[in-house]
């Protein structure tokens, strides 16, 4: 009897080998992390701004998010606003407002899935603006989440000095307790005493 060896499967396994790692599939799974990271901050920052509107409706701040400076560079669809931009500078920090009473108030969102946050995830200009304000009494904060599960608002002050507080220029969940803030009924309590 002669054995059968199938025309697709040269060594008679019917078992394709597994395709090592390339540079395309590392780039693809690159992109998927980037890409739901992403949407990961977008919804940190929807929830902020649905807190940010509470916050207004009870007469508590005013805070709206910065918007992104943007250049045209040309009209692709009029009719729809489809655009061709750059941005023209890097970022100022997220959210600014004013408190009840007059206080100035800005603040950055950062969302990790991570188990810390570098404090390089803030660009120089934002650093600039941070101290700036600070200096001038406004309140300034990073509010994090940690896998959307846990957030915490850290005071500008320790997140300037971070490597001087904690030895290090990261923050984990740990070296942050007694910075937590709330999250109930769709709202991050990040103004509530």
């Amino acid at each position: 009897m002669t054995k059968f060896i199938p025309k697709n499967y040269p060594n008679g396994s019917r078992l394709k080998a597994k395709q090592p790692l390339t540079e395309t599939t590392g780039n693809q799974k690159k992109r998927t992390e980037g890409a739901a990271a992403k949407c990961n901050g977008q919804y940190f920052e929807n929830i902020i701004e649905s807190s940010c509107r509470y916050y207004r409706q009870k007469g508590i701040a005013d805070i709206q998010k910065t918007p992104e400076p943007m250049k045209v560079l040309s009209v692709l669809d009029k009719k729809k606003a489809i655009f061709k931009a750059v941005f023209e500078k890097q970022a100022q920090p997220d959210f600014k407002g004013v408190l009840h009473g007059g206080q100035t108030i800005i603040f950055e969102a950062k969302h990790t899935n991570g188990k810390s946050i570098a404090k390089n995830r803030l660009s120089d200009e934002q650093i600039e603006n941070f101290k700036n304000h600070n200096q001038l009494g406004a309140e300034c904060f990073v509010l994090v989440s940690f896998e959307m599960k846990n957030f915490y608002k850290i005071p500008w002050s320790i997140w300037n000095d971070m490597e001087f507080i904690y030895k290090k220029k990261s923050v984990n969940q740990a070296d942050i307790k007694g910075y937590e803030v709330s999250y109930l009924n769709g709202r991050l309590n990040f103004l509530d005493k």
